[in-house]
């Protein structure tokens, strides 16, 4: 599977505390373990949004919103739950 960052996705990274980006790390690492075994590791908070755009928790208020098509996982922001409506709605 190819992964890409795109530079949104960087921008709202670096905004994050550390804390949040060790946790957005660790998510992501989570979703990619889940996609090369198949199996769901407890609390991954996967989530399908619209077509092929997915989330998954960070925690309670922050998100990773991603696209899933073919054999490419495109990573496009992170953020809160406002923040992941409004890309959606420009996507």
């Amino acid at each position: 599977m190819l992964v890409e960052y795109l530079a949104s996705y960087d921008r709202s990274f670096d905004k994050l505390s550390v804390d949040r980006q060790t946790g957005a790390i660790e998510a992501i690492d989570r979703l990619l373990d889940y996609f090369a075994t198949g199996q769901r590791s407890h609390g991954l908070g996967l989530k399908r949004l619209h077509r092929r755009y997915w989330e998954v928790r960070i925690g309670l208020d922050t998100r990773v919103l991603f696209e899933l098509r073919n054999d490419r996982l495109t990573f496009i922001l992170v953020g809160n739950h406002n923040e992941i409506r409004r890309a959606l709605r420009r996507i």
